[in-house]
């Protein structure tokens, strides 16, 4: 049972301090109904509690080569048992040993005969208790460790979940925008050339950003602008976006890569199989301590759905759990033919949200 760190000086010091105040309580005691002088009971006093701490140090090597986890409570039992009569044994006869050779007063020698059977069961308590302690020290310890073992575990899942989660939203918008280009070098190869530009820059970003960082919402933006300008070469007059965002809110810091799934969702659901104009907007105001993001398109209803999984949306979803453990932040609504999807977020001036797994 290796337990790094246990005996510190503190530690040490509280321990010191129980076998000393003994020895001063019983040094009082016997000053007080004037049993011993006071100079023979402060000798007494100091010898016996430091004694009584020197050996006492012993328990800890006991408790520590006796686990409760490897040995049966009979094994503990006797073990203890047996080492705390030794322990008091040898703490009382040394101590008395010891006195009677620096203090030789007949007074004296005849009260340490008598004091030896309240010094053997005292002796006896200090080791019992000393090894609670020690144990419970013990216990705190490893369950301390464990806690927070559990909590980096904990932390490595949510990292893992949150790379997982972003990993599927590149390679998706990715392979659209391949087959885009593949298209557009026959028919208008200029507008390829302008789209692998604008592609890359988005991957740059994509690929700098780490999957547990936060950026502020206009950096964020900035990103989204780069998605929308590649997906208005695909589509053309069929799309316009547009974005309001109040001065006060593209400081606040949100998790990376949140708004292009909201923007893909709108695109794959708006845009795709639209014989009209959609537009794609975007709203963020301040309300308080938190920012309201509003991304909102028209859609064709008399149009064919567009099949899917819903990955975007749900992705969003369970960033925004994991990021600030939460289920309530992302609203859908859909009404009069507006798709309309409302994230509330607090407004963290710096990226203090992830810090503790980053």
């Amino acid at each position: 049972m290796e337990q790094k760190g246990l005996v510190t000086k503190y530690s040490l010091l509280f321990y010191w301090i129980v076998p000393l105040l003994l020895g001063m309580f019983q040094a009082s005691f016997n000053l007080y109904f004037e049993i011993l002088p006071w100079g023979i009971s402060l000798l007494d006093g100091i010898l016996f509690g430091f004694l009584l701490g020197a050996f006492g140090m012993a328990i800890w090597f006991v408790v520590r080569y006796n686990s409760i986890e490897e040995k049966s409570f009979a094994q503990l039992l006797s073990t203890h048992l047996a080492s705390a009569i030794v322990l008091s044994l040898v703490w009382v006869y040394s101590a008395s040993f010891i006195a009677r050779t620096a203090i030789p007063v007949s007074k004296y020698l005849i009260y340490l005969e008598n004091q030896h059977p309240n010094r053997i069961f005292i002796g006896f308590i200090f080791y019992i208790l000393t090894a609670v302690i020690f144990y419970l020290n013990i216990f705190y310890r490893r369950n301390r460790e464990k806690t927070e073992r559990e909590k980096e575990l904990k932390q490595e899942l949510r990292e893992a979940v949150l790379r997982a989660l972003k990993s599927q939203i590149n390679p998706h918008f990715l392979f659209n925008s391949l087959n885009s280009i593949a298209s557009l070098t026959l028919s208008n190869p200029e507008k390829a050339h302008e789209m692998v530009i604008a592609l890359s820059d988005f991957m740059r970003y994509s690929l700098r950003k780490q999957h547990n960082e936060m950026v502020s919402l206009e950096e964020e933006l900035n990103h989204t602008r780069l998605y929308l300008q590649i997906e208005k070469i695909r589509f053309g007059d069929k799309m316009v976006y547009s974005f309001q965002a109040d001065p006060e809110c593209l400081k606040c810091q949100i998790p990376t890569l949140l708004l292009q799934p909201l923007f893909e969702n709108a695109v794959k659901y708006g845009v795709y199989e639209a014989s009209e104009q959609v537009e794609v907007s975007l709203t963020a105001r301040r309300e308080g301590e938190h920012i309201l993001l509003t991304v909102k398109n028209n859609f064709d209803r008399e149009a064919a759905p567009v099949k899917g999984e819903g990955i975007g949306l749900k992705n969003v979803q369970e960033r925004l759990r994991l990021v600030y453990n939460s289920n309530n932040l992302l609203q859908v609504k859909e009404e009069g033919g507006v798709f309309e999807v409302i994230i509330h977020l607090p407004c963290e001036k710096q990226s203090t949200i992830l810090k503790g797994i980053q």
